[in-house]
C-alpha cells in the first residue's frame, strides 16, 4: 500500500512538470537598497557639521515583502510587491524636541536600468521617554505594469533615502559603512 501511494504521488508530480502552466511561481523583481543613500545625518542649519550639530542619523536596515504577479491566459500583465522598509534612527546631541523628519524614496527600474517609477515618501519618527534611539518601518505595495514576455525578475526596485546634493556628498566623504 506505501508503494503504491509513493507511485501515485511521483505520477501526479511528474503530470504536474509536463502541463502548459508552470506550478512554480513567476519570479519577483530584486529588491536593492541603494547604499549610497542607505545613510542620513541631518545638522543644524548652518556650516556646522560637528557631532554637536547632528539632529537625526538614520540608516535603511533591510526590508522584508513578496509579490504576486496577476496573469491574463497565463500571461503575466502587472506584478505587486508588497514591501515594508525597515529603518534605524539615533537623536543627535541637537535635537531638543525628540522628533525627526525624513525622506525616502522607492523607484523601479527594468533590467537596463531605466527608470519606470519613483516615489517620494516624507515621514516622522519620536523618540519617546528617553529614548535616542528608535526602530521604524514603512509599508507600502507597488504595482509594477508588465510587457510582453516579461516577469517580474525583469525589474528592481531601489530603495535609499531622498537626500540633498549635501547629505550625498557627506555620505561620500565617510565612505562605505
Amino acid at each position: 500500500m506505501k508503494q503504491f501511494i509513493l507511485l501515485c504521488t511521483a505520477a501526479v508530480l511528474l503530470a504536474a512538470c509536463s502541463s502548459d502552466e508552470s506550478p512554480l511561481a513567476p519570479p519577483c523583481p530584486s529588491i536593492v537598497i541603494v547604499q549610497e543613500l542607505a545613510d542620513v545625518t541631518q545638522f543644524l542649519p548652518g556650516e556646522g557639521r560637528d557631532l554637536t550639530d547632528v539632529i537625526l542619523q538614520g540608516k535603511v536596515t533591510g526590508f522584508s515583502g513578496f509579490c504576486e504577479t496577476e496573469r491574463d491566459e497565463g500571461v503575466a500583465k502587472e506584478v505587486t510587491v508588497d514591501l515594508r522598509v525597515l529603518f534605524a534612527f539615533s537623536r543627535g546631541p541637537a535635537n531638543t524636541d525628540r522628533k525627526g523628519s525624513y525622506s525616502y524614496f522607492v523607484a523601479i527600474v527594468d533590467r537596463a536600468d531605466a527608470p519606470m517609477q519613483k516615489h517620494v515618501f516624507d515621514s516622522d519618527v519620536t523618540f519617546a521617554g528617553n529614548k535616542s534611539r528608535v526602530a521604524a518601518y514603512e509599508e507600502l505595495s507597488l504595482t509594477i505594469p508588465m510587457r510582453a514576455g516579461e516577469n517580474g525578475g525583469d525589474y528592481s526596485v531601489l530603495v535609499g533615502f531622498q537626500l540633498t546634493p549635501d547629505q550625498v556628498e557627506y555620505n561620500r566623504a565617510l565612505g562605505p559603512r
